[in-house]
């Protein structure tokens, strides 16, 4: 405001230079300076017009100057002041993250109130995980399985392995028996009794007799209904406290080789 307020003045006084110039050069040729002058005139009024307007103007500018001078140095100093507590509540945050904590205690398998009776009250929680600083331990059905601390997703790896290679065996191991339970359900009677107390073992039931043969892979049962005629071998139990593994038609005899002779 105050630029344009000089510019215009300064262009009215120079215009009133060039016209009193005009006119008094017209005086000394003897021509008409009426206007001349009157333009001159003119243009020093402007001037003074324009000049009690910087005047006036300039002290409202300075003092809004200054207020804004004050307001930004006492922004600072505000700033300032805060900046102690701003700093300490960023060291305090800083100081809570890099903690280190030891896991070394916490096992798989824990519950909730078992790992923070170890490592204390988490710095964050929710119903499936504990944090403390940046790692977290994570729960299913309030056990811990897993987590981001090295000791805990080691555990958690290997015991995942170890589930999958028993997982693995037990199917291998229950082909097998299914193998077993063929050859034991298809051996007839006269063979079975021949080795009772060696490779088998026998007892009569009121259904009809019944045999036992342990497996490297597990125990065998198998009933002979005499009522039916049906050979049934079972792994766990006998009858319905066990899992049918083969059904089929009682072999009493071995089968024998027929013989003959040509003359």
């Amino acid at each position: 405001m105050t630029a344009i307020i000089n510019t215009v003045f300064l262009i009215s006084f120079i215009a009133f230079l060039y016209f009193i110039g005009r006119g008094t050069l017209k005086f000394l040729t003897n021509k008409d300076t009426k206007h001349s002058f009157k333009y001159g005139l003119l243009s020093l009024l402007v001037s003074l017009v324009f000049m009690v307007i910087g005047i006036i103007f300039d002290p409202a500018i300075k003092s809004s100057s200054e207020s804004n001078n004050y307001n930004s140095v006492n922004s600072d100093s505000t700033t300032s002041k805060k900046s102690p507590d701003s700093t300490s509540q960023s060291h305090s945050s800083k100081s809570s993250s890099s903690k280190k904590y030891d896991f070394s205690k916490v096992k798989l398998g824990m519950t909730k109130s078992q790992v923070t009776a170890i490592m204390g009250k988490p710095t964050d929680e929710n119903s499936s995980t504990l944090m403390y600083g940046s790692d977290d331990l994570d729960f299913q059905n309030d056990k811990l399985f897993d987590g981001s601390p090295d000791e805990v997703h080691k555990a958690a790896i290997k015991k995942d392995k170890t589930e999958a290679n028993e997982s693995s065996k037990k199917r291998v191991n229950e082909g097998q028996l299914k193998s077993f339970a063929k050859v034991f359900g298809q051996k007839d009677v006269e063979t079975l009794q021949k080795y009772v107390g060696s490779a088998y073992s026998s007892i009569e039931t009121s259904q009809g007799m019944a045999y036992g043969w342990k497996t490297d892979y597990g125990m065998l049962y198998r009933l002979d209904d005499s009522s039916t005629g049906i050979t049934h071998v079972y792994k766990d139990g006998l009858g319905d406290s066990g899992t049918q593994l083969y059904v089929g038609q009682t072999i009493k005899q071995k089968q024998r080789r027929n013989y003959y002779y040509y003359n």
